[in-house]
Parts: structure tokens; C-alpha cells; sequence
């Protein structure tokens, strides 16, 4: 339990003196400052709130790099996959159950190295193998902290989803204040330099 202030007009305000105590008096602040807070939570006029993100955010070529070295740590277990089955079978028009299974083999591969990096990983680091090669996390943008798998999971559903209906979203980030794309809007995170 904390002790009520103490002063001349019991931490309360004068009467008739809305947010300033009398000249001369402690707990005097300058004009328009809080005292509650110390700062002022209203800005002056012609000035507005500005976002400022929990850490530097990320520029958008770093964020493309991030991505695809994602994407080619995916495409290995495909790409060999797909290579295994024309060892085993020739060529892809005769394609046996040897090949087939291969394929299947390195796709399957693939989507599992696809959700341990893109789901596990950097839901529980807010890191993917390409986001720690380049120093970038995923947070929260008003916390900065990390997002968890839950709204990892959510951002990369939506992530899917946007960039298969509109390349406007992977471009976003260049013109947006928070360099956020759409899926990052979603989840309501920020890209930063970790």
C-alpha cells in the first residue's frame, strides 16, 4: 500500500490551477509537464504521436536476403529429392516408385524443414535460419517481445495467402512507416536488427 502524497494541498491540485502547483511550491514542474508522469503525454500543437519501434527496423533487402536463404535451405531436400528419383528412374516421363517415392521423399523433407524453421524456430527465437544469418527477429511492435508460435503461425498463413494473391505485399515495406508488410500487420510484429 502506498502512502498518499503529502504538500500543502495533499497531492491534489490547487483549486482553480488545473495541472501546475503555485510558483515557489515543492513538487512545482514547468509548464506543461504531467506531474503524475513527469513528461508531457499530450503533444504541442502541430506536433503528433510518431510510432517508435522496440528496435531498429529492418530494411527491406535485408528482410529479401533473410527470405531467401529461407527459401534455399527448403529447396535443398526438393532439389535432392528430385535428383534421387532421376538416379533411380532416367528421366521424369518414366518416372517408376522407386523416383516417385524419392520425390515424394524430398518433398515431405522439405515441408518439415519448412515448419521446423519458418514455424518452430522462429516462433520460439523469433529467428528462421535466414533471419539469424542476416541479425533480424520478429517482436511484437508494441512490446518487443518475441510473437510465439501461435501468431508465427498466423503470419506465415498470411504471409501464404497475401503473397500468392498480390505482390504488393512483399514490397509494402518500402513505403510503410513501420516497414511492416501486410502479414506483419496482421500479427501486428515488427522486423528489426537484432
Amino acid at each position: 500500500m502506498t502512502t498518499p502524497p503529502s504538500g500543502p494541498y495533499g497531492g491534489q491540485y490547487p483549486p482553480g490551477q488545473p495541472g501546475q502547483f503555485p510558483p515557489g511550491q515543492p513538487g512545482q514542474f514547468p509548464p506543461g509537464q504531467h506531474p503524475a508522469q513527469g513528461y508531457n503525454p499530450y503533444p504541442q500543437p502541430g506536433q503528433g504521436y510518431r510510432y517508435v519501434a522496440p528496435g531498429r527496423l529492418a530494411e527491406w533487402p535485408i528482410r529479401v536476403g533473410a527470405y531467401l536463404l529461407d527459401a534455399l535451405l527448403t529447396a535443398i531436400p526438393s532439389i535432392a529429392g528430385v535428383l534421387i528419383a532421376l538416379v533411380i528412374d532416367g528421366n521424369k516421363e518414366d518416372l517408376g516408385p522407386g523416383g516417385g517415392f524419392a520425390m515424394l521423399g524430398g518433398f515431405a523433407l522439405a515441408f518439415v524443414v519448412w515448419v521446423w524453421n519458418r514455424i518452430v524456430r522462429q516462433g520460439s527465437t523469433g529467428q528462421s535460419f535466414g533471419k539469424k544469418v542476416t541479425g533480424l527477429r520478429i517482436v511484437d511492435a508494441r512490446t518487443g517481445q518475441l510473437i510465439g508460435t501461435g501468431k508465427t503461425i498466423a503470419r506465415e498463413v498470411c504471409a501464404q495467402i497475401f503473397n500468392q494473391l498480390c505482390v504488393l505485399n512483399v514490397l509494402w515495406p518500402l513505403w510503410d512507416d513501420k516497414q511492416q508488410t501486410w502479414h506483419d500487420k496482421v500479427v501486428d510484429d515488427v522486423v528489426i536488427r537484432a
